[in-house]
């Protein structure tokens, strides 16, 4: 009896060692996933047509972001392993902004395909400020937290209320 427990414990050991090289092979064997953000626009208030990548908002006011990401890769890319997300990359800019939070890009892409997605910041009327923030957008892996592509910025200045 004794012999027939230690050898499904050692059947048991094995079978998992096996699954974790398996896993390990497959996973070093996997194409980088070749998402992009291919664009940052502002949808809402309309920016100026000398600067699409500008605007002015007064205090307390909220800004409407348009993103495009495209898999410029060849590989199939699952959706539902990627988030993509806004943040503030002027230093000290978190505190004066509500960010949405991340999306997941939820569907498939090939080779060529794109998922839009839109994202609402919104100026905290509780904070005054006054001054030019950039905003970033990035894709970032569910599974290992890393961002893996990062867009273009875009500029929102904060004027004094009148």
């Amino acid at each position: 009896m004794k012999k027939l427990v230690a050898a499904g414990i050692v059947c048991l050991v094995l079978i998992c060692a096996v699954l974790i090289a398996t896993r390990t092979v497959l996973r070093s064997n996997e194409e980088p996933s070749g998402l992009e953000v291919v664009d940052i626009s502002i949808k809402d208030p309309k920016p100026s047509l000398l600067n699409p990548r500008s605007i002015t908002i007064a205090h307390g006011e909220s800004v409407t972001l348009n993103l495009t990401v495209q898999n410029k890769g060849s590989n199939i890319t699952r959706g539902m392993v990627y988030t993509v997300g806004l943040e503030v990359i002027t230093s000290g800019g978190n505190a004066y902004w509500q960010l949405p939070p991340e999306q997941v890009i939820g569907i498939d892409l090939g080779p060529g395909g794109t998922s839009r997605h839109t994202f609402t910041v919104i100026n905290k009327k509780e904070l005054p400020f006054r001054g030019a923030c950039e905003f970033q957008a990035y894709i970032k892996s569910v599974e290992t937290g890393e961002v893996i592509a990062r867009s273009d910025t875009i500029t929102i200045e904060v004027r004094y209320p009148a």
